[in-house]
């Protein structure tokens, strides 16, 4: 598929304008910790390109429905995944060895309460 000149700029500055968007409303919805897991940087930026997000929060909700919550507040225009886990799943997550504890700690903390 052919894509055009410049289209990685422009993707880049719509998925930067997102995770601005993101940022700029997390501390309304009590999110303790925010990990980019996929930081839009140049050379990275293809045109299925999603944003990622770990969110850190208290929420008592079952684990599959958690994400739902986000969706629902922010709207996004752009792919986003929303991977949310309390402070002590991620206390857990982040001990171990797996592929998503590997990306979280390769991960860039774009907020932090």
């Amino acid at each position: 598929m052919p894509v055009r000149i410049g289209f990685a700029q422009h993707r880049m500055r719509f998925l930067q304008e997102e995770v601005d968007k993101v940022v700029d409303v997390l501390p309304t919805l009590g999110v303790e910790k925010a990990i980019l897991l996929n930081p839009p940087y140049p050379g990275t930026v293809k045109p299925d390109t999603a944003l990622g997000f770990v969110m850190v929060m208290e929420d008592d909700r079952p684990f599959v429905r958690r994400p739902d919550f986000f969706y629902s507040h922010l709207t996004p225009s752009v792919a986003v995944d929303f991977f949310p886990y309390t402070p002590q799943e991620m206390e857990a997550l982040e001990a171990g060895d797996s592929p998503l504890a590997r990306a979280i700690r390769q991960g860039e903390v774009v907020y932090e309460q």
